[in-house]
């Protein structure tokens, strides 16, 4: 099982839907911005994820996801009053 950092961010254009998807978004992931999510998932979870969200959706919205690598996300530098810091792991269990 692989996990792997996702960046995802959406524009929904209805509140309605807006609501919901970003319930589901916070199911899986870190709420980083309004519209913005950090999350660490298997490609199996991110499927979920992506049908559950896409169930939602109507044409006029989108989603992004971006599979950042490893060496990219340790770059990342937040800046802020309330900034989170994901827990670091010295192992995984499998």
């Amino acid at each position: 099982m692989v996990w792997s950092h996702y960046l995802v961010i959406y524009d929904i254009r209805d509140e309605r839907r807006l609501r919901k998807v970003a319930k589901v978004m916070e199911m899986y992931a870190i709420r980083v911005q309004k519209s913005v999510f950090e999350m660490d998932a298997t490609e199996n979870i991110l499927m979920n994820m992506r049908g559950e969200v896409a169930r939602k959706m109507e044409e006029e919205d989108y989603v992004v996801y971006f599979k950042i690598c490893e060496k990219d996300w340790q770059k990342r530098e937040k800046y802020g009053k309330k900034v989170y810091v994901p827990e670091v792991k010295d192992f995984e269990i499998l």
